[in-house]
């Protein structure tokens, strides 16, 4: 009895004006989607490439002096995800690079820079057709299948022949999503041999697991939604009314809640940018030099004030000897100051963005596509998860350049009583070629699955919740 209402849905599903354009929409969209995304993949690609091979030749010609004179900014760029092809997520927001210095490091260049405004409103990739396009496809499919024959009075025939209801309700669902599926099957199948054919590297570095994840959680995604249109559509006596809810649902699902869950988080918990951020810190830097400048101006006038230039210039003499460890503990202690208040800043703000990102995800996953959206995204390597590893793997690199090159250089700026300023250089040989390069560790599909299991969470909720809605609506339904 299964198997001949599958095979019913199926049918009728098919043979509906509604499929052709589903079929389209899949077959076409999809992997065309999949060919533009994987072309400005490849570009940015050779963007990165050629920068890291000009940064890598200045690094091959830096000069101790560059250093002591503060003008050298050593840049770590981050390579483009290859997952990208399927969510952008943060791909053209996140910096290109990060420039560090003594005084510590700040973002460069974001990659939507040489993007126009259509763009940036708004990527045609994958994740957004499964949104946008495919879910609202979803819904309609499911719309009229249990409302429709209502109105029409073939359920009340059906029932009337003591077919077990769950049985019924079980193969509408069945058949109705295997018809969605099998062309979304098709269209992703072709969008992976698209990829293969652009040298897209789908076999290389875990990619192929990752896909098949993608595809897994996305077939998901659709059932959630294809189960939400059968609630509804078991709620409606008509089919108009199922028509009219499951347009609202949607876009409560699509365009309100996750946006509201932003908006409401940045409302209660706002947080400064990471250019405001660097900002503060390079003042504080700033005024702790300062601060340090003058008392070692102080200190020296103390030591060599009375002294000749000659007397000043012997390394021997009792005042340089007195003067080295006072300039060390000066600078020891200021050296701690900065690493304290740095440490609190940066701290001050990953809370402030904790609990902003806790609230506005905790808002948004009430709607699948959040879910969906921030469980692909980190899973291709394009979402916060990344955006945290980034910013790992950037205070790593500044606190090995830090260790293997900043601190072999000291610059000694004193300011003294009457106002004057003096600057001393003192510096260790470095051999560029062994300086540590900047890499970032990817997120394993074990961190991804970690960092989103409220995104799962939600996502088996509403597929769940809606079944358990309709199989009570439809077991009740009166067909008298």
């Amino acid at each position: 009895m299964l198997k001949t209402i599958i095979k019913k849905e199926v049918l009728e599903t098919i043979f509906s004006y509604r499929f052709p354009l589903f079929a389209v929409i899949c077959l076409l969209l999809i992997p065309l989607g999949m060919m533009v995304n994987q072309a400005n993949y490849a570009k940015r690609v050779r963007d990165y490439s050629d920068q890291v091979r000009l940064a890598d030749e200045a690094a091959s010609k830096l000069k101790i002096q560059d250093v002591m004179a503060g003008t050298v900014a050593i840049k770590g760029f981050r390579r483009p995800a290859p997952l990208s092809v399927f969510t952008q997520g943060f791909e053209s927001t996140l910096p290109r690079y990060y420039e560090f210095t003594q005084d510590g490091f700040k973002p460069g260049e974001s990659a939507s820079d040489d993007e126009s405004i259509l763009s940036v409103q708004g990527k045609v990739d994958f994740v957004f057709l499964v949104q946008m396009v495919i879910s609202l496809i979803a819904l309609l499919f499911a719309s009229d299948m249990i409302s429709g024959e209502k109105e029409s009075g073939t359920l009340r025939a059906m029932l009337a022949n003591r077919l077990p209801r769950d049985t019924l309700l079980a193969g509408k669902i069945e058949g109705g999503y295997l018809a969605l599926w099998v062309p979304f099957l098709i269209a992703f199948l072709l969008g992976a041999v698209v990829l293969m054919l652009g040298a897209f590297p789908l076999f290389a570095g875990g990619a192929a697991g990752r896909v098949l994840v993608i595809f897994l959680a996305t077939s998901l995604f659709v059932l959630t939604y294809f189960t939400i249109g059968i609630a509804v559509s078991t709620s409606a006596a008509k089919a108009r009314t199922s028509l009219v809810a499951i347009l609202i649902v949607w876009a409560a699902f699509q365009l309100i809640i996750p946006k509201l869950g932003d908006m409401v988080a940045r409302l209660v918990y706002p947080v400064r940018t990471e250019t405001e951020v660097s900002l503060q810190k390079s003042l504080l830097v700033r005024s702790l030099d300062m601060d340090q400048a003058k008392e070692l101006g102080h200190q020296w006038d103390l030591v060599f004030g009375s002294l000749s230039q000659e007397a000043r210039d012997k390394q021997d003499s009792p005042e340089n000897k007195k003067w080295e460890p006072i300039r060390d503990d000066i600078q020891q202690r200021t050296r701690e100051r900065k690493s304290q208040q740095l440490a609190a800043i940066d701290e001050t703000y990953t809370q402030e963005r904790r609990r902003q990102q806790n609230l506005a995800v905790n808002l948004s996953l009430i709607s699948p596509s959040a879910a969906f959206a921030r469980l692909l995204a980190d899973v291709c390597g394009t979402g916060e998860l990344e955006r945290a590893k980034y910013l790992e793997a950037v205070r790593a690199h500044q606190k090995a350049l830090d260790n293997e090159l900043f601190s072999k250089v000291k610059r000694t700026l004193m300011i003294h009583e009457g106002g004057q300023m003096s600057m001393g250089f003192s510096a260790m040989p470095v051999d560029a070629s062994k300086l540590p390069k900047f890499s970032i560790t990817p997120a394993t599909m074990a961190e991804a699955f970690k960092a989103n299991v409220r995104s799962l969470l939600s996502l088996l909720f509403w597929l769940i919740a809606p079944f358990a809605f309709a199989y009570a609506k439809f077991i009740k339904y009166d067909v008298r």
